[in-house]
């Protein structure tokens, strides 16, 4: 048998090539902290496509002026029903993912990783990596509860 596969595919992935705009390659450095730039966009096309909910996304229509060819994008109409904004959504569903998982820790485990030298990073070991090292810190105190439960 001959292998098919082109040369930027491995089994489990395919590489692609693409173009950020300077102004969200800043916002993305912003935000991302120490993370590795490909798992953070990885985990954010994971995060939006989980909260799409088989929706369609909407395109934003593209103009070019005729006499300039610059691409003008028209404005998308503002919602001002939603309170929260996407980062509150995702925070909030971090935090449950993060509770959630280390409730359903044993209890044997959850002393260990109290009694652990370096208890955040027994704990990520011991949940999986479904959180990043940044969010454990952020919910350490919260987290340190539940586990002395």
């Amino acid at each position: 048998m001959h292998n098919k596969k082109k040369a930027n595919e491995t089994t489990t992935s395919v590489r692609k090539d693409m173009r950020i705009d300077k102004e969200l390659l800043a916002k993305i450095e912003e935000v991302r902290g120490d993370v590795p730039f490909a798992a953070w966009v990885k985990r954010a096309i994971k995060m939006r496509l989980d909260g799409l909910e088989t929706k369609p996304v909407e395109s934003i229509p593209v103009s070019i002026s005729a006499d300039k060819k610059i691409k003008k994008k028209t404005k998308a109409p503002t919602k001002t029903t939603s309170v929260r904004t996407p980062n509150e959504l995702r925070a909030e569903k971090t935090k449950q993912l993060l509770f959630s998982a280390v409730s359903s820790l044993s209890s044997t485990k959850k002393s260990e990783i109290i009694n652990a030298r370096y208890p955040k990073n027994e704990c990520r070991k011991a949940i999986g990596e479904i959180v990043s090292k940044d969010s454990i810190a952020k919910y350490w105190n919260e987290i340190e509860v539940i586990l002395k439960k």
